[in-house]
């Protein structure tokens, strides 16, 4: 009997060892799965923080890249009246080819010489009036000598306009000595003109598109200048229709919108040139006749950038 009562004695002892290590078993796994958990929220929040920052960083670095300093001024991959002068110009100009397979048609209002302190900005208000965008071969020495030029060319800016190069001096005699282009001089002349204009639109402001004073083909010597337009990405235009308001006698706006119409062909793609100095002031009168016909016609408005 009493060796029965040691081992039923035994038998109890061991199974509360059992139990108490059965306990510290669940016990050690709570820890480990309270550890484990603790663990990872932990990681999950660094994680969290860690794409948080990534985050602001890259939205940082977003806006930094579009905030540009230049007045405002659209680049060509935000500017929906705008059309890439690099794929136009090589497809119209160079080639002569100014029927589209579309079935669009596309003018190009262009404006030389300017900013003026009066004529520019008539034109600009027209523009506006009308929801229509232009391209502006700007002249160094023209804004040298407007105290308004740097308002003037803001407004383009914000307004959605293109704003092109056409050199600083547009003396031929420093240009195209003995008719034949000096390009050195040339590009200098076009370098001159585009750091006055980051001068005044900022320091980001930049245009591909560039006008020759007198046009391309009136110059010996375009292949050496070619290359070197190439090698600064420029593309110059002339172009194929014209109000004529450089040439001849003055023309009131009736004769101007009658050449206009005369020098349009039936051309699908037109490239217009006309002038803004202050001495062009039935340019003025006859911009507004002349929207209204060529919108009469079909045209759509764009610019080239």
């Amino acid at each position: 009997m009493r060796n029965s009562g040691k081992h039923s004695k035994s038998i109890i002892r061991d199974k509360k060892i059992f139990i108490l290590l059965i306990v510290l078993i669940i016990v050690s796994l709570a820890g480990v799965t309270m550890f484990s958990g603790g663990l990872k929220a932990n990681i999950v929040d660094a994680n969290a923080e860690t794409i948080e920052t990534e985050n602001k960083n890259t939205t940082e670095a977003i806006s930094k890249e579009v905030v540009l300093d230049n007045s405002g001024y659209l680049p060509l991959e935000k500017d929906i009246n705008a059309d890439d002068a690099s794929i136009v110009l090589p497809e119209t100009m160079y080639k002569w080819n100014f029927n589209r397979k579309d079935g669009k048609k596309i003018v190009y209002l262009t404006f030389d010489d300017g900013p003026s302190t009066e004529v520019t900005t008539q034109i600009l208000d027209i523009l506006d009036r009308n929801s229509v965008k232009a391209t502006f071969f700007v002249l160094g020495s023209s804004i040298k000598s407007n105290h308004k030029a740097p308002k003037i060319l803001k407004h383009m800016a914000k307004s959605g306009h293109a704003i092109a190069n056409h050199g600083y001096s547009h003396k031929y005699k420093i240009l195209y000595p003995n008719g034949v282009i000096d390009v050195k001089a040339f590009m200098n002349d076009m370098d001159m003109n585009l750091q006055l204009l980051r001068g005044i639109l900022g320091r980001d402001f930049n245009t591909r598109v560039l006008r020759m004073p007198g046009g391309y083909g009136t110059w010996y010597g375009v292949t050496p200048l070619n290359e070197a337009l190439k090698a600064k990405g420029y593309y110059q235009t002339d172009w194929n229709s014209l109000n004529g308001d450089a040439e001849g006698k003055p023309k009131n706006p009736q004769e101007l919108l009658e050449t206009l119409k005369k020098t349009m062909s039936d051309y699908d793609t037109l490239i217009v040139l006309m002038h803004d100095t202050d001495e062009k002031k039935n340019t003025v009168e006859y911009l507004q006749s002349a929207i209204n016909y060529l919108k009469s016609q079909g045209f759509e408005f764009k610019t080239l950038k």
